[in-house]
């Protein structure tokens, strides 16, 4: 399996996993309050700074006549990364045989940084950002978007991120919100998962009898599915 590129169906849904930067990556952060002990032994490692395979992915869900993504990267800071992959979306977009102005829809489970990145690209000679995919429609959780441009603190970096990355689609007048569990897109449904952030989602992608869920930072990895702590953090 390849760890930037990954394709499978779900019914008559085509579904291609892509990867905007696959580091491995120490998971300490992700179990805050478990004895290293046992979730060391429950990953498979010798020890919590041993790094394990991680993945700053999204999903390309081709149906029905749509592109859809659902996150859009980590964006050009991944490429200063020095990780595998990292801030090649728009290669493995082109490489499923697209071109950015052909993705329709862009579906976000929440607004960090890791997951919008490519939502706007930089200009290079320090003009305004462009939008990386112009003729998409971007479905985010109203509670999320509203959380991210009027509640968070306007001087953490987070929130300057998500403004920066957000923005310019709302101006565009391209975003589309949604209010709990509904359709968003035939075949993909919503889920509210706060906790991660206020308003984060996971989504349904069903089609033919069959289903595949797609969690967001709802969970980073299967051990969080067996022991699940109910911890939330912005």
């Amino acid at each position: 399996m390849s760890r930037l590129f990954e394709q499978f169906t779900v019914g008559n849904q085509e579904i291609i996993a892509l990867s905007d930067g696959a580091p491995e990556r120490a998971l300490g952060g992700f179990f805050a309050g478990v004895d290293p002990a046992l979730w060391t032994a429950a990953l498979g490692i010798a020890g919590p700074d041993e790094g394990v395979p991680f993945n700053f992915g999204t999903f390309l869900i081709r149906s029905g006549g749509r592109n859809v993504l659902i996150h859009s990267g980590y964006g050009t800071p991944a490429k200063a990364m020095g990780i595998l992959g990292g801030g090649e979306l728009p290669e493995r977009i082109a490489e499923a045989g697209l071109k950015p102005e052909e993705i329709t829809d862009v579906v976000h489970t929440h607004l960090h940084g890791d997951h919008i990145g490519w939502n706007v690209t930089p200009d290079a000679a320090g003009g305004p950002d462009r939008l990386t995919f112009p003729n998409a429609t971007f479905h985010i959780a109203a509670r999320e978007l509203d959380f991210w441009l009027n509640g968070a603190p306007k001087d953490d970096d987070r929130t300057k991120v998500a403004a920066r990355n957000t923005v310019p689609i709302q101006a565009a007048g391209h975003i589309k919100t949604f209010d709990g569990d509904v359709e968003v897109l035939p075949g993909i449904s919503a889920i509210a998962t706060p906790g991660h952030t206020p308003g984060h989602t996971s989504f349904i992608v069903s089609s033919g009898g069959q289903e595949v869920l797609i969690v967001g930072d709802a969970a980073h990895h299967p051990v969080h599915f067996e022991h699940q702590s109910g911890r939330a953090h912005v």
